[in-house]
This record gives structure tokens, C-alpha cells and sequence, in this order.
């Protein structure tokens, strides 16, 4: 059961299958978008939000995107259909992490756009940019923990990132388990971004 959980969820599993997608690494959230380093941004520093208002994703929510796909893909020519965990599937859903977060923001900033790239938001004159970076270190069996960061770097109107705020979440797996978690933590971390914008958004 928690073998064909945490394959479903798109976590890394090596317990039984050498060959099963691992989990993705982890790069800098600023890598192959912005010249810097994202560690060296102020965290929770009040800051000043003008639209219009682009949002971008880094490298590492894509790769977690693409982990969950290959996981299921992979592990869906290996696990009978009648053996799939549906509930597992839909947890790990990226459809829920993006439309969470962008419903989250667009309360805060009714007008924000996704954007490809820095290029992209000075070319449609955005005077903001949010860049949405996702950290993952995932839980491999019953007992451990997953844990989950949603850090935001704020971009003022010369494209240069002014504060960071971040939703950590973690979610332990029990036993049995059905799924791994991945929504009640994206409702904790989204949930705590929502309340720190409030607070230090202007």
C-alpha cells in the first residue's frame, strides 16, 4: 500500500524499483531567470506592490511538476489500474499547488499576469514581479516527513528583488496511509504567504 502510495504522489521511490524516477534536485530559485543569488534577498521586509503585477515560476516548481508527471507515468505501466491509489493521484494534482496559489494572489493583486521571464515583464511594462519558487524534501515510507516551502521574491519596478516571504508546511505520513500529504500542505504554506502579505504588502 505505501509502496504504490508514494509512487503515485511522484515522490522518490527506491524501494522497490531501481529504475523509478527520483526526485528532482533542487537549484536556486533564481537560476536561469535573474542574475543573483535568491539567498541573499531580505526575508519578511515590508515592501511596495505596483501593477501591473507579473507572477513567474521558477526552475523548481517546474521540475516538481514534471516529477509528479513522470511518477505517474512511470508507475502507470507498472501498477495495474485496478491497484491505482486515485486519492494519492489527486493530492498530488500540480493543478491544485498552481490554482491555489494564483487564486491566493489574485485577491491581493486583482490584475496579475503570468510572465516567461524578466524580458517578458519589462516588454509588457509590469512595474512588479512575483517569482514563486517551490522547495520540496520528499518523504520516502510511513513515519518520515515531507516538508514544503513556497518561498515569493518580490521585484520591484527595475527588476530587482527587494523581499522574500515563505509558507513552510510539512505533512508525516502515517500508517496506513492513503495519500502523501500534498494538499494539507499546500493549504498550510499558502495559508501563512496569505496572512504575511496582509501584514507586510503594501
Amino acid at each position: 500500500m505505501i509502496r504504490t502510495l508514494v509512487a503515485l504522489t511522484g515522490l522518490s521511490l527506491v524501494l522497490g524499483a531501481c529504475n523509478a524516477p527520483p526526485p528532482p534536485k533542487m537549484v536556486d530559485a533564481f537560476a536561469n531567470l535573474y542574475n543573483g543569488n535568491a539567498a541573499a534577498v531580505p526575508a519578511n521586509v515590508p515592501v511596495t506592490v505596483q501593477p501591473p503585477v507579473g507572477v513567474m515560476f521558477s526552475e523548481n516548481v517546474e521540475a516538481h511538476i514534471g516529477a509528479v508527471k513522470d511518477a505517474n507515468e512511470y508507475w502507470g505501466k507498472i501498477v495495474p489500474a485496478s491497484l491505482t491509489n486515485t486519492v494519492a493521484m489527486a493530492d498530488t494534482n500540480p493543478l491544485y499547488f498552481s490554482a491555489k496559489l494564483l487564486d491566493m494572489l489574485k485577491r491581493h493583486f486583482p490584475g496579475i499576469a503570468p510572465v516567461h521571464d524578466f524580458n517578458e515583464a519589462v516588454q509588457q511594462r509590469k512595474r512588479s514581479v512575483i517569482l514563486v519558487d517551490l522547495r520540496m524534501d520528499y518523504a520516502q515510507r510511513s513515519g518520515q516527513t515531507s516538508k514544503m516551502d513556497i518561498d515569493l521574491y518580490f521585484f520591484d519596478s527595475a527588476m530587482n528583488p527587494v523581499s522574500k516571504l515563505n509558507g513552510h508546511a510539512e505533512f508525516t505520513i502515517p500508517f496506513p496511509a492513503v495519500h502523501g500529504g500534498m494538499q494539507d500542505m499546500t493549504n498550510q504554506a499558502i495559508g501563512q504567504l496569505d496572512r504575511k502579505i496582509s501584514a507586510t504588502v503594501r
